[in-house]
């Protein structure tokens, strides 16, 4: 049976809401066209965590967010005095929303400091707010301003914020999935600086998706060349291996192999010492992917720029700052003669050293000294 289907065609401003998290100024440009819209003085959003105790994201659309005055001065103003602000108190659950008014009479407000600070300076008289929040803790304030000429805000005004309502919403929950995911990906980036691994990832064209802090010092010190967003060698030789073992990478990667691909090799460095690379496909959590996705990640290791391990070393392992650096010499590759010379002494007392560095951590050879610290928290530090 022949049936009539119809949809509504999309508004701009939902799919502005959807944009939005993907903005460097989130939702900067659905606020902007919102205030087109409305025909207000000015729309606005406030973001916040809850319960985290950091100062909230205010963001306003594309025009001025204020008649007169300075921008700055009235943010910094609102962060002060924004606790007393009668419309965001009256907005507490899920999907309210109050004009100011509605809340507090005229005399009233017009004796409320927030108002006196932070509204009238700038010509603000009437407001309209919606409250919004999502399971992830992220919470949002949605309002519109006028100034004494436009008016007051009316029901029309109210129910058009609530058809937006459950687009905020899933937009928000979108926003807050981004964040989290960019907080968990930083650790993991900091975590591998930290222990000084380069890692770059490349999509399946073989250009950069993204490199970490010590891959980027990798190529400042000219032991990679970046260009065009592709890792290239600098010995001849030696690229053309690492494209190769990136071409197969790549290869497995388009068979679903990916898990399986992993290879290594050595690069000559400019201070004339060796990097390990391995590299690894990457295997993808869905088999819905594109050119763009990630396919390959390099590690590079070997690094020698050194990082101040010895103070959480002496602390972890109770050792003497004197027996905590022999302890990181020796775990960053050196060896007796070589951490006597670094410290000047006697390989004699270095010997000495060790001994007493051994019996304090409970272990009965070098080699697994080194392997308890390389294992332990400190290298993170």
């Amino acid at each position: 049976m022949a049936t009539e289907h119809s949809i509504a065609e999309p508004d701009e401003l939902i799919g502005l809401i959807y944009r939005g998290p993907l903005e460097t100024t989130p939702w900067q440009e659905f606020l902007g066209r919102l205030e087109e819209r409305m025909g207000c003085l000015s729309a606005g959003m406030v973001l916040r965590l809850s319960g985290r105790g950091r100062p909230p994201l205010l963001v306003w659309g594309h025009r001025p967010a204020l008649a007169t005055g300075d921008a700055d001065e009235a943010r910094l103003a609102h962060a002060r005095l924004g606790h007393l602000d009668p419309l965001r108190n009256a907005l507490t659950k899920p999907g309210d929303i109050h004009t100011l008014d509605e809340i507090m009479p005229r005399g009233t407000l017009h004796e409320n400091e927030f108002y006196r600070r932070v509204l009238k300076p700038y010509g603000v008289e009437y407001a309209l707010g919606m409250y919004i929040s999502e399971p992830g803790g992220w919470e949002c304030n949605v309002g519109l301003v006028n100034d004494e000429s436009r008016g007051d805000f009316d029901e029309r005004d109210k129910l058009m914020l609530a058809r937006l309502r459950p687009h905020l919403e899933q937009a928000l929950t979108l926003y807050s999935r981004i964040q989290r995911d960019g907080s968990e990906l930083h650790a993991l980036a900091d975590t591998l600086d930290r222990l000084t691994i380069s890692t770059i990832i490349l999509s399946g064209t073989g250009r950069i998706v993204r490199m970490n802090g010590a891959a980027q010092r990798l190529a400042e010190r000219g032991d990679l060349i970046v260009t065009d967003r592709k890792v290239v060698i600098p010995d001849r030789g030696e690229n053309a291996i690492f494209q190769a073992l990136v071409g197969q990478a790549i290869e497995a990667w388009r068979a679903g192999e990916a898990g399986r691909y992993a290879e290594g090799m050595k690069i000559r460095s400019v201070e004339d010492e060796h990097l390990g690379l391995l590299v690894r496909g990457i295997d993808s959590p869905t088999p819905y992917v594109s050119d763009a996705s990630p396919a390959v990640i390099l590690h590079f290791a070997g690094d020698t720029s050194e990082r101040p391990i010895e103070r959480l070393v002496t602390k972890i392992f109770d050792l003497t700052p004197a027996e905590a650096q022999l302890a990181t010499l020796l775990a960053m590759g050196y060896s007796l003669a070589q951490a006597a010379d670094r410290l000047d002494l006697k390989e004699s007392t270095v010997r000495t050293y060790c001994k007493a560095v051994l019996g304090k951590v409970g272990v009965g050879r070098q080699a697994d000294l080194v392997r308890l610290i390389l294992r332990s928290v400190a290298v993170l530090g």
